[in-house]
């Protein structure tokens, strides 16, 4: 609906949608004298103001010539409830505009969206991020991210990590870890002026009961970012909940290389180990060294971002280091057994002769490892305790932490105690099921490997440091630099220390 058009005030209503709980989203524009001060409100039937939760405006279109009123400004506005007669008002001074508060539906808004500024429909799409109320729109009409489908489908596509078509901007890498956290990277073409800005937003689809996916956009914690000579660098995170409960997840960056210009990015994050992630930072120089001004400021935020992690990452990690089993637990808990390290499919022959020291003391058999098929057939045909290798073995871990406890064996250390005539010591340090939930922890949060077996195998390593061996094992990999390697191996090894204080007096 659009209300009186003149030299002085215009008005226009492009669409009103029905929200939760009676909420309403009134979209449309207005246009008031450029020299005025204009104000947009409600009218309840009473004449009294009807509560607005939120308004945004947004630039519209420019003057006509020789126009005397100020550019259209499109606006969004949300109210938790719209009595029935309610009018949107636009007054400046004694003059003034009003309108029946109705419009069309959702179907309106998406063709509003597209239509609009790129800023507009990034800004709504953040709104629905924040508030619960706003989350139907990324459902309407039945199709994927609903409202925003075709505003979505407008945006620039980062595949990898090359940009094209926008010469400013060389590259655009994202990355999610376990522990919920996303960073991005922000490669220009020439170095980015002082006010350059990023802003990033998570979209993701999660299986509905109908088997489809519900999209929903998701608040983004500790949003942080620093812009390096060459680069813009955003480090936040999500509740890492959500990622075991998202089919894909996405990600929607606003980038301002320079003031008078906006760019509109949707990038498909890759899942990286937290050294990988962490390394990212100094990738974004040739050379990371201290000795010039570019690696400098690139180790400084690696610092940055280490200092943050340990700031939201420890206090969790301290808690679980301070679980202490119930003194009767371990004789209640079923016990998973779990060969570790089985990549060599001779060892198969190993197990065969001594499968009943694990059919004795486990009511189920994970097995990890390159030659894991193998190794599992002698349990699998004699059939005792049911078994599970690969994945199944990973998500069974998942499932039973702080429910289950784990007789884990290394396969070389098994054979070298059954070789040795004691196969039974090889199961003297079991881990309880606080121990498993706080390896999944410290995997998500110091993982250095994309498998949980590596995590798993710094554990037992730690049950053993009073037998002599190194807390914690520095990360061998190809890093950019090597005082980047320092800083994040410290890092690592921390957590560590963090995640298993009081594990020695437990055992």
């Amino acid at each position: 609906m659009v209300g009186p058009v003149g030299d002085e005030l215009q008005l226009g209503l492009d669409c009103v949608v029905a929200l939760r709980d009676g909420g309403r989203l009134l979209v449309g524009s207005a246009r008031a004298p450029a020299d005025a001060e204009a104000t947009l409100w409600l009218e309840a039937p009473d004449g009294q103001p009807c509560p607005i939760a939120q308004i945004r405006f947004h630039p519209g279109a420019g003057p006509k010539p020789n126009d005397t009123a100020q550019p259209a400004r499109n606006f969004t506005l949300l109210v938790r409830q719209l009595p029935v007669d309610t009018r949107l008002v636009l007054q400046s001074g004694e003059a003034r505009v009003a309108i029946a508060a109705e419009g069309p539906g959702e179907a309106a808004l998406a063709r509003v969206l597209a239509a609009w500024p790129a800023a507009a429909g990034f800004a709504l799409l953040s709104d629905c991020a924040a508030d619960p109320a706003l989350q139907p729109l990324l459902a309407w009409p039945q199709r994927p991210f609903g409202v925003f489908a075709d505003w979505l489908g407008g945006l620039g596509t980062v595949r990898g990590r090359i940009v094209e078509n926008l010469p400013e901007i060389e590259e655009a890498e994202t990355l999610t870890s376990l522990a919920g956290e996303v960073m991005v990277v922000v490669r220009g073409s020439t170095p980015f002026p002082p006010e350059a800005r990023l802003e990033a937003l998570p979209l993701g689809l999660q299986p509905d009961a109908s088997g489809r996916g519900e999209a929903v956009a998701l608040p983004l914690l500790d949003w942080h970012v620093v812009a390096l000579p060459q680069a813009l660098v955003g480090h936040g995170r999500i509740d890492p909940a959500w990622l075991d409960r998202l089919s894909t997840l996405d990600l929607v960056l606003q980038l301002q290389p320079r003031p008078d210009l906006t760019r509109w990015l949707r990038c498909r994050p890759r899942a990286a180990t937290v050294p990988d992630m962490l390394d990212a930072i100094c990738r974004t120089t040739p050379f990371a060294e201290p000795t010039d001004a570019s690696g400098a400021a690139a180790l400084d935020l690696l610092r940055l971002v280490v200092a943050r992690r340990e700031g939201f990452l420890a206090p969790s990690l301290a808690m679980l280091a301070a679980q202490r089993a119930a003194p009767d637990a371990a004789g209640r808990l079923p016990r998973l057994g779990l060969i570790l390290g089985a990549d060599d499919p001779l060892a198969a022959r190993l197990f065969q002769v001594t499968a009943p020291e694990f059919e004795g003391r486990c009511d189920r058999l994970l097995v990890m490892g390159d030659a894991a098929e193998a190794v599992a057939q002698p349990f699998i045909r004699r059939g005792r305790i049911p078994v599970a290798v690969g994945a199944a073995a990973v998500q069974a871990l998942r499932d039973a932490a702080g429910r289950a406890g784990v007789l884990a064996v290394e396969a070389p250390r098994f054979a070298a105690f059954v070789a040795a005539g004691r196969p039974a010591d090889a199961f003297s340090h079991p881990l309880g099921a606080a121990d498993l939930a706080r390896l999944l922890a410290l995997h998500a949060a110091a993982g250095c490997e994309p498998a949980l077996a590596d995590s798993l195998a710094r554990l037992l390593r730690l049950h053993r440091t009073r037998q002599g061996e190194p807390a914690f094992m520095p990360v061998q990999r190809g890093w950019s630099s090597p005082h980047a390697a320092e800083v994040v191996n410290d890092h690592l090894a921390r957590l560590w220390c963090i995640g298993m204080a009081g594990t020695a007096a437990n055992g």
